[in-house]
């Protein structure tokens, strides 16, 4: 994970979602509970250093998160660009209604304090979601 981490953070870019997709997978693809990770990227998105953090960590079906911490550590960090990314440990990718609804918050929070959401994945062993790719950013 270190050097897939390593790797995600010398790339020119984290737009690409093959990248982004095999490197959440390579995070939380294995994982038994439900976490929720965010990337920090500038605006080129590069990760800003130490730019991955895990803020929730849950059951084995759910995380709790607040989009105002969310938000603080984007600040914190001066993010200008955020990945979201979360594991259902069910193996179904499927957004679930408070999927929906988490990313509508986490959306309008950070519109507010001009920071672009640039996509919410969800994680599986072998599958990713992409709100972004289907449309529901």
């Amino acid at each position: 994970n270190l050097y897939l981490q390593q790797k995600a953070e010398a790339e020119t870019s984290l737009a690409s979602p093959e990248i982004l997709h095999n490197f959440w997978r390579a995070r939380l693809g294995s994982l038994k509970d439900e976490v929720f990770e965010v990337a920090y990227l500038d605006s080129g998105y590069k990760l800003l250093r130490d730019g991955v953090e895990r803020l929730e960590e849950g059951t084995v079906d759910r995380a709790t998160v607040y989009p105002r911490r969310v938000m603080e550590a984007a600040l914190r960090k001066g993010a200008a660009i955020l990945v979201f990314a979360h594991n259902h440990t069910n193996g179904n990718v499927s957004p679930s209604e408070q999927d929906k609804v988490l990313t509508k918050a986490l959306i309008l929070a950070a519109s507010t304090l001009h920071i672009k959401v640039y996509d919410h994945l969800i994680i599986s062993k072998e599958h990713v979601f992409s709100f972004r790719e289907e449309g529901l950013l």
